[in-house]
């Protein structure tokens, strides 16, 4: 028998959470405010800064009693180096997300 597991979060259900990038922690989160996985997943970002490299979201809902496990991948996009080509504001050393599981 199967069983699929469904990894929600409710208002209210404590949440344990942290953001590892080449075995270093670089933001946690310990709290019963968040909606969604999706909002649990955006503090940790906001908190982590910025960073490149393979990075680990681990993701504990001690309230219903589920683990999530999410990797991911930053990079910073180069920056032009000849005079005549300027870089946009929004573009010098912004990142991007890569999400290798969800």
């Amino acid at each position: 028998m199967n069983k699929r597991l469904t990894n929600i979060v409710s208002f209210g259900d404590r949440i344990c959470a942290t953001l590892e990038c080449n075995g270093r922690r670089l933001a946690s989160v310990n709290g019963a405010n968040f909606s969604s996985l999706a909002d649990v997943k955006a503090a940790l970002l906001d908190l982590a800064g910025r960073y490149v490299g393979m990075a680990v979201i681990t993701v504990r809902n001690c309230t219903q009693g589920w683990r999530d496990v999410t990797a991911l991948a930053t990079m910073r996009r180069p920056v032009a180096t000849t005079s005549s080509t300027v870089a946009s504001p929004l573009h010098v050393g912004s990142q991007y997300l890569i999400p290798w599981a969800s």
